[in-house]
């Protein structure tokens, strides 16, 4: 089984540079602060998908996209939006996240 190595610098960077800050990564998922949106790496290296907290405003998760999106390109990433999520707090103090794929 062949593992590919996931990009997180370069995630880093291109978030930071929009003016956010990755805030967790855990496995696949990296957590940007406000919990506004997440991306989640996929299973070819580079390739990112994007989900938005189903309370980010419309207006702000399209202007978020096309920035993230555009930005991605020019660090040799493909981001793609994927649907939206929402969490909460389970009673063992665990987070769950449920996703919602778009249409």
């Amino acid at each position: 089984m062949e593992t590919s190595l996931r990009p997180l610098g370069i995630v880093m960077e291109l978030i930071e540079e929009l003016g956010h800050e990755i805030t967790y990564a855990y496995d696949d998922l990296i957590f940007v602060n406000h919990n506004d949106f997440l991306l989640q790496f996929g299973a070819v290296a580079g390739k990112l998908d994007l989900f938005f907290n189903q309370e980010c405003p419309k207006e702000e998760a399209l202007a978020i996209s096309e920035l993230l999106v555009t930005g991605a390109l020019t660090k040799g990433l493909e981001v793609t939006t994927k649907g939206s999520y929402t969490m909460s707090e389970q009673p063992d103090n665990n987070l769950q996240i449920t996703f919602f794929p778009e249409p």
